[in-house]
């Protein structure tokens, strides 16, 4: 869900943002949180600020909780996540992960909730699972080369995240998802690092030739702008017009709609 300082640049700079707590604990201080920062998630059909709280037991935590231990919190929030499976990242069981992931699936398209997948290593199994749970879906950083189409198909959304500028799976997806189905993210300032440390060792330079590039590991806004300028790009369309269509593609997902 982010460190303070990051909850607190979003909030200045008007991002309106997904923040994702993947255990119990993490969801009961982030809908604290929420409350304090005049959250409205009594019903959690209201709309609330700019800061969006979302819950699930992550697939790294599957073997920890239970779905009772975090279902009261999933009912606080108006989508569920991150939920999924991940043999890459982690090396719980990966049947336990399906168990704990089909209870979500189950709850979410009950509770006519959205839901964001993770999907590490485990895309082509999560694609034919949730076939049998029809819902909104946004897939989170898709980062695998293959099976982008099994998504597609069911008509899902995606995020690409700050690596979009060197990675080639990644830049598939902002190419060949529809325009009104993505989305973008940071993941968190440390993944931001990440991955423009990964990008500078691959192609050897920074991806928008500015100074300011090197500042996107240190800045949500920083981040978000160099990603949004790659996607505006690739879209052939200006900065603006892409994060207007991007912020609409929020609202849909969420299942706000024009009404936001």
């Amino acid at each position: 869900m982010g460190t303070k300082e990051e909850r607190g640049e979003r909030q200045k700079a008007g991002i309106i943002s997904l923040l994702c707590a993947v255990s119990p604990e993490e969801a009961k201080e982030l809908i604290i949180r929420s409350q304090g920062e005049h959250f409205q998630i009594q019903e959690s059909r209201q709309r609330p600020g700019y800061l969006i709280p979302t819950c699930g037991i992550h697939p790294w935590y599957a073997d920890r909780y239970q779905l009772r231990d975090m279902e009261q919190w999933m009912g606080l929030c108006p989508v569920i996540g991150e939920i999924g499976m991940d043999n890459v990242w982690c090396d719980v069981d990966l049947k336990i992960q399906e168990e704990r992931f089909r209870q979500q699936l189950k709850l979410a398209r009950g509770q006519n909730k959205p839901a964001i997948l993770h999907t590490k290593g485990q895309e082509k199994q999560i694609a034919e699972i949730i076939r049998t749970y029809p819902n909104r879906y946004l897939v989170h950083w898709y980062s695998c080369g293959f099976h982008l189409e099994d998504y597609l198909a069911q008509n899902c959304y995606f995020s690409v995240g700050p690596d979009v500028w060197w990675n080639p799976a990644v830049r598939q997806v902002a190419e060949k998802v529809p325009a009104n189905r993505l989305l973008i993210e940071t993941d968190g300032l440390s993944a931001v690092a990440w991955a423009y440390e990964e990008g500078v060792k691959i192609r050897g330079g920074n991806p928008l030739k500015t100074s300011k590039a090197r500042e996107k590991g240190e800045s949500v806004v920083s981040a978000l702008k160099s990603t949004l300028e790659i996607v505006a790009e690739i879209w052939r369309v200006t900065p603006w017009e892409a994060g207007r269509q991007i912020r609409e593609n929020l609202f849909h997902f969420i299942g706000w709609g024009d009404s936001c």
